[in-house]
């Protein structure tokens, strides 16, 4: 028996490259689903960006899951509430075809299929009605569970990234309470696997990139049911693409030491690109014609193109290049470019430029 586990698709109208993107991210998982011989999609919630995205892809959503055999069972993030100004229906009262079941009741939905038990957690304000009256107890061998929440002590992104907002915090506790096998969950962006209890927790990530310093392959995550047992596998979407930041490291002269050819080599027509420029440099001549030729030739290939508005890392030095301690700096490192990882190498000049400028060496 094999599941799909999807969240955060964030289908949008915003612009009509944002709705075909998103769409064409929803075709895949479909395709992927019918392909792998998956029996259910389950979608964990934040599937519309918006009330007025629901209203209007709708019909585009079902008319994509129409070509699907199984079943899609649709739970509401935080998101799907959004602007909804005063319209009161429930979800499951819009027509969603026989394809589609919405799991929008709270505080909990518990059904069985095929000797398993399914507890269905839309997103609430809070869950303490399902602590004050939890499910009964398991019956089955297996109990999984469906929710859209942060589950305590698995929010940390990294640096990089932002915790998701909006979303209410599943406590311990709780899901210790449901007795659950394993709970797929959304409404983090980044894919993560945890533990509560004797719980396997897993966040499949947002299936496309949906903002900006979302890294990582997007994707979703395959449940296999193998003699009572519980296995889960990740699988990439293609047609999400990337979020790629790509450092320009600009030499002295102002110029960037690779060519577009190479800072692009291993991108892909669906990512988001972010050029972000850092260097002391001369001036800023040699950055300014780099994005001219970025925007004449290269930004038409990619979803999105842009560059990076913070240009605090690039630091402007009349006659720097002429410097002879800097010269001679740069000719060593430029000694041992081919035995260093390029990322580090390109670090570590702009790290030794400022080293010697702030040792004092030049004025």
């Amino acid at each position: 028996m094999k599941f799909l586990q999807v969240s955060d698709l964030h289908l949008s109208i915003s612009t009509k490259e944002e709705e075909i993107y998103s769409l064409a991210v929803l075709n895949e998982i479909v395709e992927t689903a019918e392909s792998n011989g998956v029996q259910k999609i389950f979608i964990c919630g934040d599937l519309f960006n918006t009330f007025p995205d629901l209203e209007a892809l709708r019909a585009p959503f079902l008319k994509v899951v129409s070509n699907y055999s199984g079943t899609v069972y649709f739970l509401p993030g935080n998101h799907e509430i959004l602007d909804k100004k005063g319209n009161n229906n429930a979800y499951a009262a819009y027509d969603w075809s026989k394809k589609v079941i919405v799991l929008d009741s709270t505080p909990f939905t518990l059904w069985e299929e095929d000797g398993i038990e399914f507890v269905a957690i839309p997103h609430q304000d809070n869950y303490s009605e399902i602590l004050l009256n939890p499910p009964l107890p398991k019956k089955t061998a297996l109990r999984i569970g469906f929710a859209h929440g942060t589950v305590s002590g698995m929010s940390f992104t990294g640096l990089q990234e932002e915790e998701e907002e909006g979303g209410s915090y599943l406590d311990p506790n709780l899901l210790q309470s449901l007795d659950l096998d394993y709970l797929a969950i959304g409404h983090l962006h980044r894919h993560r696997m945890g533990t509560v209890g004797k719980c396997n927790v897993g966040y499949a990530g947002s299936s496309r990139v949906w903002r900006k310093g979302e890294f990582g392959p997007r994707g979703g995550i395959f449940i296999e049911i193998e003699k009572g047992n519980v296995r889960t596998e990740f699988v990439t979407w293609k047609s999400a693409g990337q979020y790629r930041e790509i450092i320009v490291s600009l030499d002295t002269d102002g110029n960037p030491d690779l060519s577009v050819d190479e800072y692009l080599k291993d991108t892909s027509p669906n990512d988001w690109i972010c050029f972000r420029f850092v260097g002391y440099v001369d001036s800023m001549d040699g950055k300014q014609k780099f994005q001219e030729i970025i925007n004449q030739n290269w930004k038409h290939k990619f979803r999105i193109c842009e560059f990076d508005p913070d240009e605090s890392q690039i630091v402007v030095i009349h006659h720097i290049s002429e410097n002879q301690f800097i010269k001679q700096f740069l000719d060593k490192m430029n000694e041992r470019k081919n035995h260093m990882d390029p990322d580090l190498w390109r670090h570590t000049r702009v790290t030794g430029i400022r080293f010697i400028l702030d040792g004092g060496k030049v004025k």
